[in-house]
């Protein structure tokens, strides 16, 4: 795994990617404005991470750092452990029967697999949102209300945390006066968004997206991505998506995974490439990135 800083000087707003006969360009959003400096710093700490379901090895030897306030991009075809990965950030793969997982996964230095840890309050503090919207049965208040209720959370004023979830998820304005009516009556991208809302109003200091935007169409995709560059003033985000452009777009850095074959043919994930989003996109270190963000596999 490398970390060179590159000389943002030569990197533009679109970049390609060098040698690419029929390579992408994407547009960085500015994205080199808000280019952090230095190493993340490790709010979430992996060292050879290896995840099995049964005697399946799904991900193997993974070691990545993940920076406060920093979006960090998941890319890689399918298959190669981008979500299996994600989910061992807030123990969601303890839901899956079979699965194990080895190897060193720290928040802020802490083991979050020792036998003491309270699971329920790491997905609270490491909340989820999840490839297609998921609003529960409720109403609207009831969505947001529901994470501090189940938690215990001293609130003080319900109404007051319900309104500030909203308003952090960009929704308050378009729901403020239907917030007793159900859920289900909002869009797909409304539904996502309320969704991040539910999430935030535990007040986690992480953020993990499983393709948060997959199911959305254009004009709502933009919306999540405009929050999510909000958000990261707040929090740390974690992504896994599959959209080139989006990677490029919202993430400070960017991971990428694909997944190696051995003599018996079974595939396993792998960590490729993690580096500053603006060198993946404009000048990786590895082949194989270059060819699946240009298009020439996965």
């Amino acid at each position: 795994m490398t970390h060179v800083e590159p000389d943002l000087a030569t990197v533009p707003e679109t970049v390609g990617v060098p040698g690419a006969p029929h390579g992408i360009r994407v547009d960085l959003g500015g994205r080199e404005d808000r280019t952090p400096a230095g190493e993340p710093d490790g709010v979430i700490e992996l060292r050879n991470l290896e995840v099995f379901y049964d005697k399946f090895r799904a991900v193997s030897g993974v070691d990545l750092l993940f920076g406060s306030q920093e979006i960090t991009a998941l890319i890689g075809p399918s298959g190669c452990g981008k979500s299996t990965v994600l989910r061992c950030l807030n123990r969601m793969n303890d839901l899956v029967p079979g699965a194990h997982v080895f190897g060193d996964v720290t928040f802020h230095g802490a083991d979050m697999y020792a036998p003491e840890v309270d699971v329920i309050e790491v997905r609270r503090r490491i909340g989820m949102v999840f490839q297609k919207p998921n609003p529960f049965p409720k109403s609207i208040y009831d969505n947001v209300a529901y994470g501090p209720r189940v938690t215990g959370m001293k609130t003080g004023n319900m109404d007051d945390v319900v309104e500030q979830a909203l308003r952090g998820a960009a929704l308050w304005d378009e729901v403020k006066d239907k917030l007793k009516q159900s859920a289900f009556g909002l869009s797909g991208g409304q539904q996502q968004r309320l969704c991040i809302a539910r999430t935030i109003a535990t007040s986690p200091e992480v953020i993990l997206m499983d393709e948060p935007c997959s199911a959305l169409d254009p004009i709502a995709t933009a919306k999540i991505e405009d929050l999510m560059v909000e958000l990261a003033k707040t929090y740390t985000i974690i992504i896994v998506t599959h959209n080139m452009q989006q990677a490029a777009r919202v993430s400070h850095r960017t991971a990428f995974f694909t997944a190696a074959a051995d003599e018996h043919g079974q595939r396993t994930g792998r960590l490729v490439e993690y580096e500053l989003t603006g060198k993946i996109f404009g000048n990786p270190a590895d082949k194989r990135t270059e060819a699946y963000i240009t298009g020439r596999f996965g």
